[in-house]
C-alpha cells in the first residue's frame, strides 16, 4: 500500500533538456596544449586549463574582494553620517516628546483647576458640547 513511484533506472528520469543530451561547457576561450588527454579536452579544454581557470578565477576573485573593499572604504562616511543623523533625529524627537508631554500636563492641570473653581460653568458647558456633538452626528 505504501509503495513510492520511484523510476527503475536512470534512464528512465526525463532530461531537462528537449534533445536528451547534456551540455558541456563553452571551453572556446580556455588555452589548448599539444598533449591534451581525451578526458581533460572533454572536461577543460586542455592539460594546462586547470591550473590556468584556477589562477582566472583566483585572480578574478581578488579582483572582486578588492573592489568590495574599495567600495565598502567609500561608503563609511556616509554610513558613519547617517548614523550620527539618526541619533541626532532621535535625541530631537525624545525633545519634543518629552516638551509635548508637559504641554499636555500643564494643559491637563489648567483644565482641572478651572473645573474645581467653576463647577457648574464646567457641567453646562460640558453638556452644551455633547449637545452640539450629538447634533452633529446625527
Amino acid at each position: 500500500m505504501n509503495e513510492t513511484n520511484n523510476p527503475a533506472s536512470a534512464s528512465d528520469v526525463p532530461w531537462p533538456t528537449s534533445d536528451n543530451r547534456v551540455r558541456a561547457p563553452d571551453t572556446s576561450m580556455l588555452p589548448r596544449s599539444e598533449k591534451a588527454t581525451p578526458a581533460a579536452v572533454g572536461l577543460l579544454g586542455s592539460e594546462k586549463a586547470a591550473p590556468a581557470a584556477v589562477g582566472l578565477l583566483k585572480s578574478a576573485a581578488q579582483g572582486a574582494h578588492a573592489t568590495i573593499d574599495r567600495f565598502a572604504d567609500s561608503a563609511e562616511p556616509a554610513v558613519r553620517q547617517l548614523g550620527e543623523s539618526v541619533a541626532a533625529a532621535g535625541e530631537t524627537l525624545h525633545a519634543k516628546t518629552d516638551q509635548l508631554r508637559d504641554t499636555g500636563d500643564a494643559w491637563v492641570e489648567s483644565v482641572r483647576t478651572t473645573v474645581r473653581g467653576n463647577p457648574l460653568t464646567s457641567v453646562a458647558a460640558a453638556f452644551a458640547l455633547g449637545a452640539v456633538i450629538a447634533r452633529i452626528t446625527r
